[in-house]
């Protein structure tokens, strides 16, 4: 299964990031937004269709930066910007908050994000 995330900077440059609910699978993680590829989807395509059912959001794509492999799940992290934030409305996470590159590791993530920030500081 393929999962793309979005590691997507405000004007402000600081990193949009979603609470999991407090029930069922993972609750009260932290994550980058994002979701399951679907079939015959780019992932590129997937992350702004996730990006817009979840967050009501468009955003822009810059590039690719890391790819996660464990036996059934390969995670793509992009890089991009929100475009505009006039429009935002929380459909999935409990709440959305914006944090600096250095306040992520002061939140609950996954290994496979927090892995992510060493990576974000470069």
């Amino acid at each position: 299964m393929k999962v793309a995330c979005g590691i997507m900077f405000d004007n402000a440059n600081k990193i949009l990031m979603g609470l999991r609910s407090d029930k069922g699978q993972n609750p009260n993680f932290w994550e980058f937004p994002g979701g399951k590829c679907e079939a015959n989807e780019t992932l590129e395509d997937c992350l702004h269709r996730e990006w817009m059912e979840e967050l009501n959001l468009k955003i822009k794509i810059e590039k690719l930066l890391h790819v996660s492999k464990s036996e059934d799940i390969e995670c793509y992290f992009f890089i991009g910007k929100i475009l505009d934030l006039g429009n935002l409305h929380v459909n999935v996470h409990q709440y959305v908050s914006f944090y600096d590159i250095e306040q992520l590791n002061q939140i609950r993530l996954f290994e496979d994000d927090r892995n992510i920030i060493p990576l974000l500081k470069n």
